[in-house]
């Protein structure tokens, strides 16, 4: 079980906690989902509905540190402390490319929670070998294409609404490294350089189970 957990401030004030992602973390996934806006959620999973399947919630918290890397935020100040932003990056197979996905819950837009996400999951992703990120958003989505923009993500496909892009991991992480420049993300930033993600499989046990 990967322990690693940062608590810090926004700079809007807010107490969140920025963690991995776990299997412990389905009902937190599951009342994150329905919490989305319909629009927000039609432009994560180009589905509006509240609900998803118990195999997609499986697959978002089935974090192993190599094939998916997935960061949380929780909200500490509410009660139950739910869940207000998720950043996953699935490998592609057996290849050094990840397909990256995110999502913050519509009252924490504009704060700076994704950037802090990006910063543990591309650490991780670093670590487990992954090159290169994919992403697919709505071209109507402008934060999120600014934002990939902002991380010298390249547009590479349009397929009618839908926009593809396509991020070098070393370009993303130096660039990203210069949108947080905060307390939240130098704390997040100097605990990543004194930790390392808990392994329970060698990359080469794991390639062998994901053929």
């Amino acid at each position: 079980m990967d322990n690693r957990s940062f608590p810090v401030h926004l700079d809007s004030g807010e107490a969140v906690l920025v963690r991995p992602i776990g299997r412990h973390d389905a009902d937190r996934m599951r009342a994150g989902i329905a919490a989305l806006s319909d629009h927000s959620r039609y432009l994560r999973f180009f589905n509006g509905s509240q609900t998803m399947p118990e195999h997609v919630i499986e697959r978002l918290c089935d974090v192993d540190g190599w094939k998916h890397v997935a960061w949380g935020a929780i909200d500490l100040a509410s009660p139950g402390e739910p869940a207000i932003g998720a950043v996953h990056a699935i490998r592609k197979g057996t290849s050094c490319d990840a397909e990256l996905a995110l999502a913050v819950l519509d009252d924490w837009h504009g704060k700076g929670l994704a950037r802090l996400l990006l910063t543990g999951v591309i650490a991780d992703a670093r670590r487990a070998g992954i090159t290169h990120l994919t992403a697919e958003t709505f071209a109507e989505n402008r934060a999120t294409r600014q934002l990939f923009r902002g991380l010298g993500g390249l547009s590479v496909h349009r397929d009618g609404p839908v926009v593809s892009y396509r991020f070098d991991i070393e370009t993303a992480a130096q660039k990203l490294e210069g949108l947080t420049q905060n307390a939240a993300g130098d704390l997040i930033r100097s605990g990543l350089d004194q930790t390392a993600p808990a392994q329970d499989l060698a990359p080469s046990v794991r390639l062998r189970r994901s053929v």
